[in-house]
């Protein structure tokens, strides 16, 4: 059965963890793993090389459009890039999938894609946003909130929210649109559609990093643009 709902796993001192949530630590638990163990080497591996190659034409696009070689900014950027990919990619993979609880004699998927609850795109909806407005904040300092108290100040404030449910609904609704459709088609197709729609999840899952990445971007660069 699919629900929209993300389903509750366990609880942690009363407070309810569901499959994406517990999703979503261990990826974030597997990118610092990563972080820690990855040594640079002098000689470089086939593995470094092509996450240095990634980085450098990533940067390059980045500070293009930004106008900016501040590497904090684009790590800012870049990390939404990361994540997002790599939880959309992982997900589809079959051990994820069959991995479950049984609850009242029901089947309860352990590891959900953290980007089919609208409560962790909300989440990184804000996180973008705010930042990006504190950080055209520093920039410009007080003046910056002068154009929510211009005559179309009222406008500027519903932009900003505007963003946010932007951002969210996107990526929640095409990663939940893509979870229902394969579970749709695996249920009536064994194997080889089932393969094709996995395999298009995939594309669909990092052009939604991208997305995100990139409106982050565009959205900075208009903040530290603007002239308040």
């Amino acid at each position: 059965m699919i629900y929209i709902k993300p389903e509750i796993i366990f609880y942690i001192f009363g407070v309810p963890i569901t499959n994406t949530l517990f999703s979503a630590f261990i990826i974030i638990i597997l990118l610092l793993v990563f972080l820690l163990f990855f040594k640079v080497k002098i000689k470089p591996s086939r593995i470094q090389i092509l996450i240095e190659v990634f980085y450098e034409h990533i940067f390059n696009f980045w500070s293009n459009i930004v106008g900016s070689q501040n590497k904090i900014l684009f790590t800012f950027c870049l990390s939404f890039l990361v994540y997002i990919a790599l939880a959309n990619v992982l997900i589809l993979f079959p051990l994820f999938d069959s991995i479950y609880l049984l609850k009242d004699k029901e089947k309860i998927h352990i590891f959900r894609s953290p980007f089919s609850d609208l409560n962790l795109t909300l989440a990184l909806s804000i996180i973008s946003v705010v930042f990006v407005n504190f950080l055209a904040f520093l920039k410009h300092g007080f003046k910056f909130f002068k154009k929510f108290f211009s005559p179309i100040g009222i406008l500027e404030l519903i932009s900003e929210f505007a963003k946010i449910f932007s951002f969210s609904f996107r990526l929640f609704g095409n990663i939940l649109a893509g979870k229902i459709l394969i579970s749709v088609i695996s249920g009536l197709f064994i194997f080889l559609l089932p393969s094709f729609f996995i395999f298009l999840e995939f594309f669909v899952g990092l052009i939604q990093a991208f997305v995100f990445f990139m409106l982050t971007t565009i959205f900075l660069r208009v903040a530290l643009e603007e002239n308040h």
